[in-house]
Formats: C-alpha cells, sequence, structure tokens
C-alpha cells in the first residue's frame, strides 16, 4: 500500500527493524506521554516523526507476547490506555479480534450459519495448554462490549463468555454471579437505612443487570432508588444498556395504553406519585439517555432507551398538575431517542393529547415526534381536537421552527432522500398525524389540504390555509 504514509502491523512482521518504533510507541502509550494524531486513514501516533497506526500499535502490544508470557493484568491497563486515547469504537475489532485468533479459530467450528452461528468444540480439540490470562483478558474484552460498545455489543459480549466456559473456564460464571469486582461496594450492593428501609439494590456490571427492591412504599423508598440509580450511572463505567429489574408493593404502571406492563414502568409510575421525587426523576432520567442504548429487557416493539419510562412518569404526572417546569426534558428526550428503532413514544403523546387537546404542549410533543420517529400515525379524533382558534394558533406558531444544527438521524435521512428540508420533512408529518391523507389532498391549481380548507369555518379558514400552504 504505497499511498500508506504510516506503519501497519504487517510491516512489524515483515521487517524487524521498524519493531524498534512500535516499542517506544508502546512505552510512550504505558508512560502516559503518547498523543493522537489524524492519519490520512483512521487515527495513529507520531513517533519520532514516523507514524504509525493506533490499531496497529494494540495489535503488535497484544499478538507478539508468548502465550505462557501473556499477562492478562498488563494487557488490560494497555487496552485501557489506548480507550482513553482512541474510544472503544476504534479499539474493539482488534480486541475481538485477538480473543477470536487465540480462542476460537484452532479449538472451534461453526456448525450453524454465518446469520446464526453455533460455536462448536472441535472433535479431539485440547486446550489444556490455554493459560488462565487468556481467559481474564478475554473476559476483560467481553465485558468492554458490554460497558463501553453498542447495544448489539452484547452479541459479541455473550459469544466471548460462551467460548471461555466451553474452553473450561469457571470465570464467566464468577462474573455473573459477582461482577467484576470494580464498582464501588455501596453501589454494588445497597441496602437503604432510616425512610429507605426496606431498599436494597444489586448491580453487575458483567451481565449489565440493576436489580431492585422495595419494601415499603414511602417517598424515601423511591427517593433512595433515584439516588442510587443516578450516582451508579454518574460516576462509573456501569454499561449505558443495561436491565433493571425491580420489585414493589404497589403494582401501578404508567395509564397509557400499549405501553409494557414490565417493572422498570412499576418503578417510575410508583416514584412518579411523590411531587418531591421528581427533580430526582429528571436527573437520572439525564444521566440514563442515550440515543443508541436500551434497556435490555425489554424486545422487538416495545424497545426502550435508558431514562424513557422515567421521562414518560415525569411528563404524564406533572401534566396532571399543570406544570411545565420539566417540559423541556420530554422534548431533549423526544428529539435524542433512536425514533428508527423505538415507538413507544408515539403511544405517550397520543395519551396527552387525549388527555389535554392539542394544548401548546402537546404540540411540541407532535412536532418533535414527527421529525424523530418511522411513522407517526393518524388518529380519527384529532381534526376536531384542533378545530379550535387557539390550537390552531398554537400550531401556527410552530410552522417555521428555528433547524437545529444537529437533526434526529432519522429526520434528517428520510429528508435527504426526498430531497428536502429537515424542517419541512417534520412538518409533513405533523400534517398527516393530525388530518391524515386529507392534508395531502391538492385543488386544481396544486393547493394543499383544499377539502380541509373549504370545510373549515369562515373565521378558521385563514388559520387552516396557513398552516397547510
Amino acid at each position: 500500500m504505497a499511498d500508506i504514509e504510516y506503519l501497519v502491523f504487517d510491516d512489524a512482521l515483515r521487517d524487524t527493524g521498524t519493531r524498534a518504533v512500535f516499542d517506544r510507541t508502546v512505552q510512550a502509550v504505558n508512560d502516559g506521554t503518547a498523543r493522537r494524531v489524524k492519519l490520512s486513514r483512521g487515527q495513529g501516533f507520531d513517533t519520532a516523526g514516523e507514524k504509525l497506526l493506533g490499531s496497529a500499535v494494540l495489535e503488535y502490544a497484544l499478538g507478539l507476547v508468548p502465550a505462557d508470557e501473556f499477562d492478562a493484568a498488563a494487557a488490560r491497563d494497555f487496552s485501557e490506555r489506548m480507550r482513553a486515547l482512541f474510544g472503544w469504537h476504534d479499539i474493539t475489532y482488534t480486541l475481538t479480534h485477538w480473543v477470536e485468533t487465540r480462542l476460537c479459530s484452532p479449538y472451534f467450528e461453526n456448525r450453524g450459519t454465518d446469520w446464526s452461528p453455533d460455536w462448536q468444540l472441535r472433535a479431539g480439540a485440547d486446550a489444556s495448554d490455554l493459560p488462565e490470562s487468556f481467559f481474564e483478558f478475554s473476559c476483560y474484552v467481553a465485558i468492554g462490549e458490554l460497558k463501553h460498545g453498542p447495544s448489539y455489543a452484547s452479541v459479541s459480549a455473550n459469544r466471548i463468555f460462551d467460548w471461555v466456559t466451553k474452553l473450561g473456564s469457571d470465570l464467566p460464571e464468577r462474573l455473573k454471579k459477582h461482577g467484576t469486582g470494580e464498582l464501588p461496594p455501596e453501589l454494588a450492593a445497597f441496602r437503604g437505612t432510616g425512610d429507605a428501609e426496606g431498599v436494597t439494590a444489586k448491580a453487575n456490571d458483567a451481565l449489565a443487570t440493576i436489580r431492585i427492591a422495595v419494601k415499603h412504599e414511602t417517598a424515601g423508598s423511591y427517593g433512595a432508588v433515584l439516588d442510587y440509580l443516578t450516582t451508579l450511572l454518574d460516576t462509573t463505567d456501569f454499561p449505558r444498556s443495561y436491565a433493571i429489574e425491580f420489585r414493589g408493593p404497589t403494582k401501578q404502571y404508567l395509564p397509557v395504553k400499549k405501553l409494557p406492563k414490565k417493572s422498570v414502568n412499576q418503578l417510575f409510575a410508583c416514584a412518579a406519585a411523590y411531587p418531591e421525587l421528581w427533580p430526582k426523576i429528571a436527573a437520572y432520567a439525564r444521566a440514563a439517555m442515550s440515543e443508541y442504548d436500551w434497556y435490555t429487557n425489554l424486545d422487538g416493539a416495545d424497545c426502550a432507551m435508558p431514562g424513557t419510562f422515567a421521562v414518560f412518569a415525569l411528563g404524564i404526572a406533572e401534566a396532571v398538575s399543570g406544570g411545565n417546569d420539566h417540559v423541556p426534558l420530554v422534548l431533549d428526550y423526544l428529539r435524542e431517542v433512536d425514533g428508527e428503532h423505538q415507538s413507544l413514544h408515539e403511544h405517550v403523546l397520543a395519551a396527552h393529547i387525549d388527555a389535554h387537546g392539542f394544548d401548546d404542549v402537546g404540540l411540541a410533543y407532535l412536532v418533535a415526534c414527527a421529525g424523530n420517529i418511522q411513522e407517526l400515525q393518524h388518529r380519527k379524533t384529532y381534526p376536531a381536537l384542533i378545530a379550535n382558534e387557539r390550537s390552531l394558533r398554537a400550531l401556527l406558531a410552530l410552522r417555521e421552527p428555528a433547524e437545529t444544527p444537529d437533526p434526529s438521524g432519522t429526520s434528517a435521512l428520510a429528508a435527504n432522500l426526498r430531497g428536502e428540508p429537515v424542517a419541512d420533512y417534520a412538518w409533513r408529518h405533523v400534517l398527516y398525524a393530525i388530518w391524515g391523507s386529507a392534508a395531502e389532498t391538492r385543488d386544481a391549481n396544486g393547493g394543499a389540504g383544499a377539502t380541509l380548507i373549504a370545510a373549515a369555518p369562515a373565521e378558521l379558514r385563514p388559520l387552516y390555509e396557513a398552516i397547510l400552504a
């Protein structure tokens, strides 16, 4: 590759003379003196004028160590320094490839398909010579996938755990029982006292699970739970996709049709019953929201970004009280959520409009949802609900919102495919959600919404014309 101006791992294999610069770079990473530089393709280092690809340095540090000399702790520490420099995304391929090369390829065969693999030990495979350090480092990689990788990296993590187990190590089982041991003891296992007596929580950072139990239905109990969750997410590198499993004395769920009646729903529905806890619910939601992460014990149509039920509970409870202090949080959530894969927010929007009509808040939620969801459904009740001057004027005020510099991925992609601005794409979805196909019907002159405008009361017709223009 003559057009590449930096060294890659193959250079160290072909030319032993280049290994000195790799060694110096590895030492600089370990010393904390290495600095990342941008290369023509990717990122790397510049050591005494010689450029090296970052992943090549990691591959060199791991790949040339003989099995009987491999130090899992040293390899983990080096990988963590590389993660700090480049991020997990840039090193995950090298790390998982190391595991595949050392554990999978020599001992396993895929008896399934590429799409549905079934890794089984080869006949006669003898793994007795594998050092424990290989298992330790492989499990570090698996846990890194859970902590720092995208939500689907759990597939890679579980595959690695499975390989290690089938090769005869009980380390995955120990991790699944006790976690990594890296969480502070008070977060790995919490027991409430005083007003929070009867609250217990356990977090396992290897499994990405949080188990919570509340014995007494009190504000103190739920306040302690919320503080615990927020501290766990804010002060540790606990996986950003995780499961919350909750047990409590009150089987109460958010009053929204089609929301899954899971325990995480129950937790925040109960907590939101105490207005004094609303700031704590908001704090947890801010700590939890992460666009491409998920509650891992919700699947399919019920998938939800962490923080989802906290935001829903807060928005619903505050609307009933007549407040709007946390509307900005709900709007931030609706703009951040991965609308390409999640649609639960549509049900909460419908519930708000059913309960409060097309008020300013409901319209703001509608516009946010329309810009960040695949299919926002029209409901037959909407045309009558919005047919009043106050609601129409509020909608018109949102006709040309300031376009954000970072629109949602869903609306940006869809608008780009249609060759139109993001704001126009979202606005058409707003109109369709309210009036259905009638908003798209055109008259002989090409005017949109002709039948709606013609049927509107005379005093409201100018508003319809402005909105549908």
